[in-house]
């Protein structure tokens, strides 16, 4: 069995989900910094008009990420 993977960008407003890895190496430093962890859960609180801005929940935490920043962080499918 093979297993999916997605990013933040394609959970829906409210949905959660477990953080996998970064597809990113470049700015998995700075994400892991902010406290995204892989096996972190996460929920999509809604993103910003134009889908320019992401905002998210990390264990209770709430964050803002770019879009390149959303992009990176895999999560479970």
């Amino acid at each position: 069995m093979q297993r999916r993977h997605r990013s933040i960008l394609e959970l829906k407003q409210m949905e959660s989900a477990k953080t996998f890895a970064f597809s990113n190496p470049a700015l998995a430093c700075r994400l892991t910094s902010m406290g995204i962890l892989p096996g972190a859960s996460v929920q999509l609180i809604r993103s910003a008009p134009f889908g320019q801005a992401f905002y998210i929940k990390v264990d209770g935490v709430r964050l803002a990420l770019r879009q390149d920043e959303a992009a990176s962080i895999l999560i479970e499918a």
